[in-house]
């Protein structure tokens, strides 16, 4: 045992150019197949992160009537029972996040926009996505302040700067005509179009006597520790809370539309995937193949002096597996640097691509994942693909012709 590995040792080294074309093969794979699922997994997070921090959190609690007609008509009460629920479960979550939020029109002078009007608590929809981040001129307001904070695209259109009164028009609780005059005190800046052109923040309490609406809102969002324990979180609540006042939904149940697209487009990548996994594959195997033939004369001359098929094959078998591992170990060297600057320095992109990121309401970049478990996989899957291509060798031994090959 000792010697065949020995000599298989010895075979990868005596000819330094043939071993290191069956190893640059293997680490390109590698690279490319890393390069890949890098970049599908993260823009999945990235869609994840856009559509939770952004809009609906990991899940909220809403009233039952909402989602079918979401009015402020069907405002959440936040009852006691809403209360002693959130502390039932309060060690499987971090916190909470309320809003409550309409349509409305806001004016100056003479200009009118379409606007959404939404009431937050600064502190707690800060942690949620860093929305002070996004000010580029003023301040964020206080719990207890009295002034709004509007988007840029927004104060562009009416021509709006820090100071300027913003006069805001919509329906309320129940019928009630809601109105209202606020101070701009802060602008921001989002990346998507449909949030930067609509925009109007006033402080919860403020937004809900703008909709006379006291102690309710349009969703109470739920911030978990991870994606899976929203999902496990949602339906411990869902048994526990009184269905026929309210629901509990996941941020897939509130996305449906969106969930579905962004599969769409990821079950097509992944298909790009499992093509360059199969053109890695011919590529080693073409490479196998030529090197096979080199070494036919050789392989004759080892049958011809006793060296057994059996063990000629586990010769083989080892510079496959040597090589192989070499080749996987250089392309996770080579793809993390590759994949770790993308990860730190997203790619912008534009045009039409752009456009479907935005349609899709994430911002328009590239981003990609350094989680472990993408090189694990890519790694184990190119190895897993070169031992395959490696039984060739093996067959093509125990149907060797020793005389015709040793003339060769």
């Amino acid at each position: 045992m000792y010697m065949l590995i020995t000599l298989a040792w010895r075979n990868l080294w005596r000819k330094k150019k043939r071993t290191l074309i069956s190893v640059s093969s293997v680490m390109f794979a590698a690279i490319l197949a890393i390069i890949l699922m890098s970049m599908i997994n993260g823009m999945k997070d990235q869609f994840v992160e856009s559509i939770v921090n952004n809009t609906t959190g990991y899940m909220q609690i809403q009233d039952v009537l909402y989602d079918e007609e979401p009015t402020i008509d069907h405002a959440l009460e936040y009852t006691e029972e809403i209360e002693n629920l959130l502390d039932k479960f309060s060690d499987q979550y971090n916190y909470t996040v309320p809003r409550i939020h309409g349509f409305g029109l806001a004016s100056r002078d003479m200009g009118t926009r379409g606007v959404m009007i939404m009431g937050i608590d600064p502190e707690k929809e800060n942690r949620m996505n860093n929305l002070s981040g996004r000010l580029v001129e003023g301040e964020m307001f206080e719990l207890q302040d009295d002034f709004a904070v509007i988007a840029e695209g927004l104060a562009h259109q009416l021509e709006l700067t820090l100071g300027d009164t913003i006069v805001l028009l919509g329906q309320g609780f129940q019928g009630m005509t809601a109105a209202g005059t606020f101070k701009v005190g802060g602008i921001v800046r989002f990346p998507l179009p449909e949030q930067n052109n609509a925009m109007v923040y006033l402080p919860l309490k403020e937004a809900q006597w703008f909709f006379a609406a006291p102690d309710r809102l349009t969703s109470l969002i739920i911030m978990t520790h991870t994606q899976e324990d929203a999902f496990e979180l949602a339906a411990q609540m869902k048994q526990e809370i009184d269905t026929e006042w309210y629901a509990v939904y996941t941020w897939e149940e509130l996305m449906p539309d969106k969930v579905a697209a962004f599969e769409a487009r990821d079950a097509q990548i992944k298909v790009m995937a499992w093509i360059l996994y199969i053109v890695a594959g011919f590529g080693i195997f073409g490479t196998v193949i030529t090197m096979m033939h080199e070494r036919l004369r050789e392989f004759g001359i080892l049958l011809s002096i006793g060296l057994k098929r059996a063990q000629l094959a586990f010769v083989c078998i080892i510079e496959t597996v040597v090589m192989s591992l070499l080749g996987v170990i250089a392309g996770v060297a080579l793809g993390f640097p590759i994949v770790y600057n993308w990860y730190r320095n997203p790619i912008s992109l534009g045009d039409e691509l752009g456009d479907v990121m935005i349609d899709l309401g994430i911002e328009p970049v590239m981003s990609f994942s350094i989680a472990p478990d993408i090189f694990i996989y890519q790694a184990s899957t190119i190895f897993f693909i070169a031992l395959v291509v490696g039984i060739y060798p093996v067959k093509k031994i125990f149907g060797l012709d020793i005389t015709k090959a040793a003339r060769k």
